[in-house]
């Protein structure tokens, strides 16, 4: 009771935020989420704090204003990643590619630049005025703002008694004690005077923004980008299908997932710049949010599959596609079979291809419990399939079923053989003598030569930056020994190579030119025939210190600019940034080096034709000064120290704390993902159906009875195939969940591009009303959708009006 009282009595200012997140590694639905969440909790014991306050992310997103705007909020405070290089001064209106605008507050020299004042009046005084005078530096206007105060730090509670001494001993500077809504309208009277400014900032010329946590503990990266797709592109929407057939849906269950995950999702959490205790507690927290959102996705999917009354013989396959599109797909399933002859079938009992990815033996009491008490063992073939599925409705699913005991129709012929070439209708991949991959876009007969190569380099760093040794000695696996493998099918081809990466052990090693350690590597590159992609999996068991390994993609192309997605839409950036000239000059705090973070693609093009990279929970990129012409995806970085001094990127004190950090090594066994995506200019918009495709796959649930815990029959009555709303358009799908106040349903795409795009057709039974991400306000309905925004649908039936 207390602690409201403070609150609407402004004496404690909350919010908006559940918790400070950071902007550049962690998705756009999580950063939605963390603003929408927060703002719900902050009313709850009164009211937020009407201010974007952001003073510690390690650099700002574009898209900031956007977000902001869409909450009803059109000011922010922050901290890092601005200069006078980007915007004069430290007060601005800061826009995004779709017109929004907040007022904007820097704190130049940090959010606690007015911390430990002196408490006596001989000395107050003069140590305010010269913390104003510093801070005046860059001011647009006659108002300044100075925070009193630090984190892990006490109220300065003498300060505020003090300030009518210092206006009477001078006479430079008039202070009061005030608050951001009273700084902000005072600013108001003077908005005339503050410059305009678009853009990302990521400047590290006054503070560190450290861009090699990117890349730090990527297993945690890859974690939260699981939790993420899990979250918001699978159970959400199968959750929101089923409560529109008369199913409950667990809101509370998945904001207490969301919740746990946004307490991961702190500049210095999701970047990995932690002790390993901290950072253990940091993965936890996210493979428990995996653990959970995986079970309730499975609990549901039984729900959904029993419920469905089978049209034909076998066992029902559920297969689910999110995106309000109708689309084609391969559909991978596991299932286990003690039979050697399986069949998949549609619900008019037509056999449908399918494809093995993999086989292996199964021992079933693992699986089935009753079965563990046997005292013989239940061996089961396991098999990875691919089955070709058409026609999956949008937002929806269809039923597939899976025969056994039955003849083959359907199996897909697979040829192993060590032929060293696989193609499709769209690429041809090679496996050249000198162990390049070439890849060539049959469409253009363009080729990429040393497509997919890994190199290793030194990292001397910590967890906050990538440091390199100086003449850095790189190694590639172009130099290794490899063994390569084909396998060719109608469905999808493989290309598998297989080497031993021979690495120096650690940087003393390295500095000696010795490779005393072997990192086994296992690449597979597979084509297939439902979308123009290459899709590609690094297996790999890391057995070397202190370094780093990227994967690299020559893309031929000559361009100033680049590429790269980010929060709900697309950003360009320098390929060589023009302030590497001149950091050193400048005393700047670390290097503007080229590593740029990413949600999940980077992409180069010219005038006719582009490359691009698309991952699976990898996060940064890099455009090296030597190669601006290659695209560098960052595997893994191995660090061991938290933080350490007089790094050859970030030069003077240690960031952080100079801690020992090996579990930051991340030895052992990892598997990364990532496709490439060629395309002609011409055929940009088939471009973007693939990305959303790649980052939307459809998924499916074979509907066993093994599962450990039995359901009561809830005598469901499903169809076989329902479609929730179709939305044809060239938005890319966010997210469908359901309303957090009331009963309707939020659905979210957004326009990927830099250009406008139309809307597109809307095909539904329920009433749809365009709103903000705060899922409350109107918005008037418009044929366009903005570049780089947002779209959000509210959904709701005709008799719940």
């Amino acid at each position: 009771l207390r602690l409201e009282t403070l609150i609407n009595d402004n004496r404690i200012l909350i919010g908006p935020w559940y918790t400070q997140t950071d902007f550049l590694t962690v998705s756009a639905e999580s950063i939605t989420r963390n603003l929408l969440l927060g703002l719900i909790d902050c009313r709850k014991m009164g009211k937020a704090l009407e201010v974007g306050y952001i003073p510690d992310s390690f650099g700002q997103m574009a898209q900031l204003p956007m977000l902001l705007n869409q909450f009803n909020i059109d000011k922010a405070v922050l901290w890092r990643g601005w200069s006078e290089r980007l915007v004069a001064n430290s007060e601005f209106n800061w826009s995004s590619q779709d017109g929004s605008k907040v007022t904007t507050a820097v704190f130049p020299w940090g959010y606690g630049c007015a911390k430990w004042l002196p408490t006596d009046k001989h000395s107050i005084t003069d140590a305010i005025v010269a913390r104003a005078q510093k801070q005046c530096q860059f001011a647009a206007t006659q108002q300044v703002m100075l925070p009193n105060g630090n984190d892990q730090s006490p109220f300065e509670y003498q300060i505020p008694g003090l300030l009518e001494h210092v206006n009477q001993s001078q006479d430079e500077f008039h202070f009061v004690n005030s608050s951001f809504g009273d700084y902000f309208a005072a600013l108001s009277n003077e908005q005339h005077l503050l410059p305009e400014f678009s853009g990302e900032m990521l400047d590290p010329k006054y503070m560190r923004i450290h861009r090699g946590i990117f890349s730090t503990r990527m297993d945690i990266k890859q974690a939260n980008a699981r939790l993420e797709q899990l979250l918001s592109r699978q159970l959400e929407p199968l959750l929101a299908l089923n409560y529109s057939q008369g199913l409950p849906y667990p809101q509370s269950a998945i904001n207490a997932i969301w919740r746990s995950a946004m307490k991961s999702h702190a500049h210095d959490s999701i970047g990995g710049c932690n002790s390993d205790r901290v950072n253990a507690m940091v993965l936890n927290r996210l493979e428990s949010g995996i653990e959970m959102a995986e079970q309730l996705l499975e609990l549901n999917f039984r729900k959904l599959t029993e419920g469905i009354e089978a049209q034909v013989a076998g066992t029902k396959v559920v297969v689910f596609n999110s995106i309000p599109k109708a689309r084609d797909s391969l559909v991978e399933l596991t299932i286990y079979t003690p039979h050697q002859q399986v069949a998949f079938v549609d619900g008019e009992g037509q056999p449908l291809r399918y494809q093995i990815i993999s086989e292996s033996q199964q021992d079933m009491s693992t699986i089935i419990q009753e079965l563990s008490n046997n005292t013989t063992t239940t061996w089961y073939r396991k098999l990875e399939l691919a089955v070709e599925v058409t026609a999956i409705p949008a937002c929806g699913y269809t039923t597939i079923y899976l025969q056994e005991e039955t003849d083959n129709a359907g199996e897909l012929p697979v040829t192993v053989s060590q032929a060293k070439r696989i193609t499709n209708q769209w690429f041809e991949l090679e496996h050249l003598a000198d162990n390049t991959i070439r890849l060539t876009d049959l469409r253009n007969n363009r080729h990429y030569s040393n497509a997919f190569e890994l190199v290793d380099g030194s990292d001397e760093g910590d967890n906050y930056n990538f440091s390199p040794l100086a003449n850095d000695w790189l190694l590639s696996s172009h130099d290794c020994r490899q063994q390569v493998e084909v396998a060719t099918g109608e469905l999808f081809s493989t290309l598998k190579v297989s080497f031993e990466f021979e690495l120096p052990a650690d940087l003393a090693e390295r500095k000696q030119g010795k490779r005393d350690v072997t990192l086994p590597v296992c690449m597979t590159l597979t084509l297939r025939q439902d979308r123009p992609s290459i899709d590609c999996k690094v297996e790999l068991n890391n057995t070397a210190l202190d370094h780093r390994i990227q994967i690299r993609f020559p893309t031929g192309i000559a361009n100033a600019l680049h590429y790269a997605d980010q929060p709900f839409g697309l950003i360009a950036r320098e390929t060589v940034p023009q302030e590497l000239a001149l950091w050193q000059q400048e005393e700047w705090t670390e290097a503007p080096i080229a590593n740029y973070p990413m949600q999940s693609m980077v992409l180069q093009r010219d005038e006719s034709a582009g490359l691009a990279v698309v991952t699976q929970g990898l996060r940064e990129y890099e455009f090296a000064q030597t190669e601006p012409e290659t695209i560098a995806v960052t595997l893994f970085r191995s660090v061991g120290w938290l933080g350490q001094a007089n790094l050859t990127y970030r030069p003077g004190r240690a960031s952080g704390m100079v801690l020992p950090s090996p579990d930051s090594q991340i030895q052992g066994e990892h598997c990364f993902e990532l496709s490439v995506v060629p395309f002609s200019a011409e055929a940009e918009t088939a471009f973007w159906r693939t990305i959303e495709q790649i980052n939307t796959p459809v998924i499916a649930h074979v509907g066993t009875d093994w599962a450990r815990f039995r359901l009561n029959s809830e005598q469901n009555h499903f169809p076989a195939r329902h479609s929730l709303i179709s939305w044809q358009s060239d938005l890319h799908f966010s997210t469908l969940k359901k309303a957090e106040q009331g009963e309707g349903l939020i659905l979210r795409a957004y326009n990927p591009t830099a250009q406008p795009q139309t809307m597109g057709t809307l095909n539904t039974e329920f009433v749809t009303q365009l709103t903000q991400l705060d899922e409350t306000t109107p918005r008037e309905w418009t044929e366009t959708a903005l570049p780089s925004s947002p779209v959000t649908l509210s959904m709701i039936r005709a008799e719940q009006q």
